[in-house]
């Protein structure tokens, strides 16, 4: 009897590590299948945010950019934006085309390349005398944010003439490239001034006329007519500061990625 009730405890016992066994089985695999799924809905989801399209950046970008940044994708050869202004164009890493360099290039990776051109205390006068537009054609940029020393301009050149040299200037680099894409912008606000922002509209004006963008990125700053612009202002209201290349590069991200 006793061995008997030895066999049957044997037994039960061989069925209850048999069950166990089956048991962890069906757990560790529906347990890796989770795991599993888990790991492709993560791959997947890291794809998508990865390969997100770019054209979901362009809302703001007229036609002829988004066909040369498409354009840019299709061969492998990136899209020249060629920046230049004067010393409120500055190269620093602390003005705002840096700060615009970066959103583009976190933003569009390898399909815009930049370069800035900056012109120190120059009028448009100066530039057209000492024929600084052939810098702009030697870098053959596919498209052109320029700033056209409005300021430096303002008190000294008039803004009749400004206009005029900027022809001149528009005129060279569009017989040179007929494909390049033009986006004119002011220099930046100043406080209180009278005839300066007219002549920033006169501007809006010509480029409205000549069919190139224009950028008011005015719009992001104080009130030029409010103290609180003077933060945004140094040497002599001559170049932003801190707050006012941010103002800038912060208006140029919404227009360049939509964000």
């Amino acid at each position: 009897m006793k061995v008997m009730v030895n066999i049957i405890a044997i037994i039960v016992l061989i069925g209850t590590i048999i069950g166990g066994k089956l048991y962890w089985n069906k757990q560790t695999s529906a347990g890796t299948s989770k795991l599993v799924e888990t790991a492709v809905a993560s791959n997947e989801m890291s794809s998508k945010t990865k390969n997100r399209s770019w054209e979901e950046y362009t809302k703001n970008l007229p036609k002829s950019v988004v066909a040369k940044l498409k354009e840019a994708e299709k061969s492998g050869k990136p899209m020249n934006l060629l920046i230049v202004g004067s010393q409120a164009t500055s190269t620093d890493s602390t003005g705002w085309p840096a700060m615009l360099k970066e959103t583009l290039k976190n933003t569009y990776g390898s399909l815009i390349n930049v370069k800035v051109l900056e012109y120190k205390d120059t009028t448009t006068l100066d530039f057209v005398r000492n024929k600084e537009y052939e810098d702009i054609i030697k870098e053959k940029p596919d498209v052109l944010l320029f700033e056209p020393f409005l300021l430096n301009d303002n008190g000294i050149v008039g803004i009749t003439n400004t206009l005029d040299n900027l022809n001149v200037i528009m005129s060279h680099l569009t017989n040179s490239n007929s494909n390049l894409v033009t986006i004119l912008q002011p220099s930046q606000p100043i406080y209180n001034a009278s005839n300066y922002p007219k002549e920033a509209d006169a501007l809006k004006d010509f480029a409205e006329e000549k069919g190139y963008e224009y950028l008011n990125h005015w719009s992001a700053w104080p009130d030029y007519r409010s103290d609180k612009i003077l933060d945004y202002l140094i040497q002599k209201q001559h170049v932003p500061a801190k707050k006012g290349n941010k103002a800038w590069a912060s208006y140029l991200k919404e227009y360049f990625t939509a964000s």
